[in-house]
């Protein structure tokens, strides 16, 4: 079956159903000369690669860059003829200067291998002998010369999507590679055929070790990768030892975001507040509604951005994403009570809330946040996020499919241009919110306290995050100085986890397989991490997802920036099910992008954790303080078993330990700026 041009996910999410392609499987490729060999095509053009030959050459090379040193997708395969599939795929034209350092490679060869001789482990992929390695060969790096913890997956049999005997080799998840930084993928003659024989490099691949004379074929080629050769054999891996390579210089996701949340302080006036109205008071906070402005827009187009041609991306103006145009924000405001909680001369300490999809400015009073917040003497403001309440382009307040109408739009894989900057407009958004204390240090006024004024802590500012906003959280985390840190709630990760596995509050797995023509349950059994359709669309979503801003957070913060204290939860059983709107997967991915330790006992191990040395860690009753960022900052995953009869997505609202803990969190936040973990 071939979808129309019309189909798209509002109207797949209705009805989903099994798809299957008119595309049959051709035959596995030949092996040359009576033994199997690595397979390097060298394309006349960038223009002569088309889908049958698309990985014959190895993806990502950097000979696949254009002129302006963008990544190239043409050619890449369509088997079933998407629409949606033709609309990625055009769209990424000068999109990215450079490739995914969160995607897998694909490498080729003319018969099966056998897996058993692949690195069992990422950790045995760092090994100087290891079979398949995934080496830093940029002189400029800082980690010249290291190699990175990869994951491999083999391909035997043709696909759908996948050619025959492909091997893709991916970054540990939890561990992209870093931003515009050149890297090999090597494979070694440690890898053995099928049976047990040796592999040859292919007489390209001699050719451009200068293992043979190279020849006009393969000069162009032999060119952009001589640096890198002479790096492979500096780090000890020699040249005739390798069967199998390539050479590409990885993306920058965070770039654009990080120079619009500069060009918010640079560029936008503070804000200022007006509409104040005092709303409601009891034992543990009063509650302050009203407005502020200017909040920055930098998404051009037409929100809600239903397709591509309602924009939804950057205007860049010499790199930079250009400010379009500025709107106001409805906020609430618990302020703690003051018989409770004297006023400190310094003001309140702030808690920045960002809900969850389909909930509101008010959410985190509704949600029990508030009060919990404000029993520690602490403030907490909510706002509207990104196309929710009154916002532009938000789903009218009346209609009955608001929430899923606002997933859609938020997660919107009709539109890919939107899908990879609502998110981080998300996060500029709080930027200007933290501004309304840390530089217009606004006040409560003593017209409507009907007391005093009442003032907030610039120096104090903390986040919380749930659901999605847990995933606008640690964009702004990493890009802004304004908070100590923050909690994150339901906070997942990695675009292609999220597509093979949320299920809730719409079934996005669903609908993403149909979307792709793999509906049916047999052709759908292709799809995991390593999928070629999934590179395509985490190239496009890097820059909006979490696991590549995790880093800097914590481990390698910005310039200047001190690294931040993170209490993160998880709702998970001991099998890893558990929550249905953010995969757990995910949730632990962001974890250790970030360097969380998961709190001991724990629950459901993390092997990526133990894979690149995160310990458990045990929480005393005096807490622990100081053991991330070179004992400045604090942090822990902390995983809890959901309530019956409830997802897991919400255990930090259902489960008294767990909201109590991160209250606390954030109270010893404030206190000290290195943070400390409570007990449980």
């Amino acid at each position: 079956m071939r979808h129309s041009a019309t189909t798209s996910l509002f109207a797949l999410i209705v009805s989903i159903a099994a798809c299957g392609s008119d595309t049959e499987p051709g035959p596995e490729p030949t092996p040359a000369g009576g033994g199997t060999r690595s397979l390097f095509a060298i394309p006349a053009s960038l223009d002569a690669i088309g889908p049958a030959d698309f990985f014959d050459h190895p993806f990502p090379s950097d000979l696949r860059r254009d002129a302006d040193g963008a990544a190239v997708f043409r050619g890449f395969p369509n088997p079933v003829a998407l629409p949606l599939l033709d609309q990625y795929i055009q769209n990424t034209k000068g999109l990215v200067k450079g490739f995914s350092p969160a995607a897998a490679t694909y490498l080729r060869f003319t018969g099966p291998i056998d897996p058993a001789t692949l690195p069992a482990d990422p950790p045995a992929s760092l090994a100087s002998d290891a079979s398949v390695q995934i080496v830093d060969v940029d002189p400029a790096s800082p980690e010249r010369g290291k190699r990175h913890l990869a994951q491999t997956h083999w391909q035997r049999d043709e696909g759908v999507y996948w050619p025959a005997s492909t091997l893709a080799v991916i970054p540990m998840l939890g561990r992209p590679l870093r931003p515009a930084t050149r890297y090999a993928v090597v494979v070694t003659s440690r890898v053995k055929a099928e049976g047990g024989g040796t592999i040859a490099a292919s007489d390209e691949v001699a050719e451009i070790l200068d293992l043979r004379p190279v020849t006009d074929k393969t000069r162009a080629v032999h060119d952009l990768f001589a640096p890198a050769v002479k790096e492979l054999a500096t780090a000890g891996v020699a040249a005739a030892d390798i069967v199998h390579l390539t050479v590409f210089t990885t993306a920058d996701p965070t770039a654009e975001t990080y120079a619009a949340m500069d060009d918010v302080a640079a560029a936008v006036p503070a804000p200022t507040a007006s509409a104040w109205q005092r709303e409601a008071s009891d034992a543990d906070y009063t509650i302050y509604e009203g407005s502020y402005g200017p909040s920055p827009n930098y998404q051009a187009g037409t929100p809600p951005f239903r397709k591509p041609v309602d924009g939804g991306g950057f205007a860049l103006e010499n790199g930079r994403p250009k400010l379009q145009n500025t709107f106001d924000l409805r906020f609430a405001l618990a302020v703690p009570n003051e018989t409770a909680c004297p006023p400190p001369a310094a003001g309140y300490p702030v808690v920045l809330y960002a809900h969850g999809t389909g909930g509101d400015y008010r959410s985190f009073i509704g949600d029990g946040t508030a009060r919990s917040l404000a029993q520690k003497c602490l403030a907490s403001m909510g706002i509207d996020q990104i196309l929710h309440g009154t916002r532009p382009g938000a789903p009218a307040l009346d209609d009955p499919q608001r929430e899923t109408t606002t997933q859609l739009l938020f997660f919107n894989l009709d539109n890919e241009l939107a899908a990879r900057t609502s998110n981080r407009q998300s996060a500029i958004d709080v930027v200007q919110q933290a501004r309304l204390f840390t530089e217009t240090k606004v006040k409560v006024p003593a017209s409507v306290t009907n007391a005093a004024e009442i003032g907030f802590d610039p120096t104090k500012i903390m986040f919380f995050g749930h659901s999605q906003g847990g995933l606008n959280g640690p964009l702004f985390l990493a890009g802004s100085a304004l908070a100590r840190g923050g909690v994150l709630s339901g906070a997942g990760s990695h675009i292609g986890l999220n597509l093979l596995e949320k299920t809730k509050p719409v079934d996005v797995a669903a609908a993403f397989r149909f979307l792709v023509g793999l509906g049916d349950p047999e052709r759908a059994a292709e799809l995991n991490v390593f999928h070629p359709v999934l590179t395509l669309v985490q190239t496009i979503i890097d820059a909006a997802d979490p696991l590549h801003y995790g880093a800097a957070i914590t481990r390698a913060p910005r310039t200047g920036f001190a690294p931040k204290s993170i209490y993160q939860t998880e709702g998970v059983s001991a099998d890893g099910t558990g929550d249905t709107y953010a995969p757990p997967h995910g949730i632990e991915l962001l974890s250790v992008a970030i360097g969380l330790p998961r709190h001991a006992p724990g629950i459901k191990p993390i092997r990526e954790a133990q894979w690149c040395g995160l310990d458990d860690l045990t929480v005393t009753a005096e807490g622990v303080s100081g053991n991330l960022g070179d004992g400045q900052a604090s942090g822990v995953l902390a995983q809890f078993a959901p309530r019956p009869g409830r997802d897991g997505h919400f255990v930090i609202f259902d489960l008294p330990q767990a909201r109590a803990q991160a209250a606390g969190f954030l109270a010893n936040l404030a206190a000290d700026p290195k943070g400390r973990i409570p007990p449980q």
